[in-house]
């Protein structure tokens, strides 16, 4: 009769995350077993090879598309409806990034193995997502967007590249909620100059 496991994987690869998160690739996985309560022969049970963990252990969660979308339509306008996909695409960013830069720059993964744990890219469907809702805000009269997909880009792209600063340690690690909305306030109210008289 097998031996019941003393720690399911998903704690396990949530140790694993730490470990690697602050060492990188070259986490120790005896650290990693003995954090674990294994043996290393029983963590390589489990994963056979260290980049099998390591894949295992940062490939992060799916973006849940429609339920940043479902917030934005339950905003009070559009306005805070893209607010609110801005921040949720921006929360989302900051939870993964961390995770998916090691696995890129992996030589053992890289970008080709992210893309095949990972599935259909986040941000293209975070674009998709709002370029929907905002083809539907333009539908129903609510805004004017003559591109719903350029301008889902920007915001998306604009979180993204947030996150990713903050990853690098820019902004102090962190930018403000205000500044979130001066991004989105750019895209509200556009480049055009002001009526003239």
């Amino acid at each position: 009769m097998a031996r019941p496991r003393s720690i399911s994987d998903e704690d396990l690869l949530a140790i694993a995350r730490e470990v690697f998160i602050r060492d990188g690739a070259g986490g120790s996985t005896r650290l990693i077993a003995e954090r674990a309560g294994l043996s290393e022969a029983g963590l390589f049970k489990r994963f056979s090879r260290k980049a099998d963990l390591f894949l295992a252990a940062m490939t992060p969660s799916p973006v849940d598309a429609a339920a940043i979308i479902a917030l934005a339509a339950g905003a009070a306008d559009p306005r805070a409806g893209l607010l609110a996909i801005t921040e949720g695409a921006l929360a989302y960013f900051r939870q993964v990034l961390p995770m998916i830069l090691p696995l890129i720059s992996n030589p053992l993964v890289g970008l080709d193995g992210v893309r095949a744990a990972f599935g259909d890219n986040p941000a293209e469907q975070l674009t998709t997502a709002t370029a929907g809702y905002l083809a539907d805000q333009t539908r129903a009269g609510a805004v004017c967007c003559a591109d719903p997909w350029a301008a889902a880009a920007l915001l998306i792209m604009g979180a993204h590249t947030i996150a990713q600063f903050e990853a690098m340690g820019l902004h102090d690690h962190a930018i403000g909620s205000g500044d979130v909305a001066a991004v989105v306030d750019a895209l509200w109210f556009g480049l055009r100059p002001p009526d003239k008289p």
